[in-house]
């Protein structure tokens, strides 16, 4: 069948809005659905009449007002969505064709592309380039394992920038089903394929490949894509032995940045299984290097989530020595340190004591004024002290998108964000701050 017949028989199902008769024979199904199908166009043509002019413009210099007229079009409903996918394959490819496209294609996305999957099968295995570039983007918002199983077969069908699509796509599902199929292109000399493979799997998170991952990454040439392997194993396994060993030597190279070394240190505390030697020795190494930065403090809390308790009273008498010096008993950074260690092993009230002298001696610094008052509103959150709390929001001056940002990385504060109190503080504070 033709994608234009596929297309009307398409139409008529969604037409008719009702499951034909049992009764009716099924050698007359498909000549019903052509003619509901058409029967019905006149009425879609004339409802997508107003659009077209507006969705032939290009959507990246046009984005907010063709936001607001794809939903406009796709309020019309799904009986619109086989006129919808003829404009998907057009017969020149010039700009606008292309760009009507890539905006009904936009449309598509939320009128459930689950129900119209047969349809983009066609498109994605067909000839006309960007018909299939855009279906093969719409099997990743078709949330069914024939979309999946469709993407899958792709992969191997496909190269270049149309291959990406379909990795993409697979990352939007977030189907791990896929994962044995796609992480042996981690062995890919194509750098751009091992991240389009990354990214699939941290969004997928597929346990069942992570001894394949580890031994990628053993190989992995270009250190800007490990990163992606640490997000991985984060989301994906936990108590892996495998896992912790092929990440702990990126604690003794100079491969990561700082931010990502102290990312892995954090990621080893589930990654790798309680009481691991051979990632409770290397975070000992840290500690004892004289690592008192926030890399000391992650390790010692990475250490007592493993079930070694001796890291974090190590660093604390670390810390102690370091504020007793008189040199150094008014830097504000060690009293931050000292007050996230703390803060860490719930010992809150001592945490807010250092939080408290790192504002007294950050001289009204921006950015370590507001880390001291994100640090005590952390604790005042964890004591439900919910007057202190915020009390601290308003003197910190900080924006109400600043304050709930502090949400976004701490669970605890966010869940505090919901209480009835400080919803209401918070409305009242953005009024006196003109909304910021």
């Amino acid at each position: 069948m033709s994608v234009r017949r596929s297309l009307q028989a398409l139409a008529a199902a969604l037409a008719a809005g009702a499951i034909l008769s049992a009764q009716t024979p099924l050698a007359d199904l498909a000549k019903l659905a052509r003619q509901r199908a058409e029967r019905a166009r006149p009425t879609q043509q004339k409802a997508m009449e107003p659009y077209w002019a507006d969705l032939v413009l290009d959507y990246r210099n046009n984005m907010q007002f063709l936001d607001g007229k794809i939903a406009e079009v796709a309020a019309l409903g799904e009986s619109i969505v086989p006129l919808l996918l003829e404009k998907l394959q057009p017969a020149q490819g010039g700009e606008k064709d292309r760009n009507l496209a890539g905006n009904c294609r936009r449309v598509l996305e939320k009128l459930d592309p689950a129900s119209f999957v047969d349809a983009l099968a066609e498109l994605a295995n067909g000839t006309n380039e960007t018909a299939r570039g855009e279906a093969i983007r719409l099997l990743g918002h078709a949330a069914t394992p024939t979309a999946t199983n469709l993407l899958v077969e792709l992969v191997d069908r496909n190269t270049g920038e149309d291959r990406r699509l379909v990795l993409r796509s697979l990352k939007q599902q977030k189907a791990a089903s896929a994962a044995p199929k796609l992480v042996g292109m981690l062995g890919s000399s194509d750098r751009q394929v091992r991240e389009d493979v990354l990214g699939y799997l941290i969004a997928a998170h597929p346990s069942q490949v992570a001894d394949t991952v580890a031994q990628a990454l053993a190989g992995e040439r270009d250190n800007k894509l490990l990163p992606l392997y640490v997000d991985y194993f984060e989301a994906a396994v936990r108590g892996h032995d495998a896992a912790a060993r092929a990440l702990l030597p990126l604690l003794d190279r100079e491969r990561l940045s700082w931010e990502d070394t102290k990312r892995l240190v954090s990621a080893l505390a589930t990654v790798a299984p309680q009481n691991h030697e051979p990632t409770t020795k290397r975070l000992h190494e840290l500690i004892d290097s004289g690592e008192t930065s926030s890399l000391g403090v992650q390790a010692a809390l990475s250490l007592r989530a493993l079930g070694d308790a001796r890291g974090v009273p190590k660093l604390k008498r670390a810390l102690d020595d370091q504020l007793r010096k008189p040199q150094r008993k008014k830097e504000a950074t060690l009293y931050e340190q000292r007050g996230n260690l703390l803060l860490g092993t719930e010992e809150y009230a001592e945490a807010l004591a250092d939080f408290e002298k790192m504002l007294e001696n950050s001289s009204n610094e921006g950015a370590m004024s507001r880390r001291a008052y994100t640090g005590m509103m952390r604790c005042e959150a964890r004591r439900k002290r919910i007057a202190n709390l915020t009390k601290l929001m308003k003197a910190s001056a900080m924006s109400i998108a600043e304050i709930e940002a502090i949400g976004a990385e701490d669970p605890v504060f966010q869940e505090t964000l919901q209480q009835d109190k400080v919803r209401t503080f918070l409305q009242n504070l953005a009024k006196e701050l003109g909304g910021k």
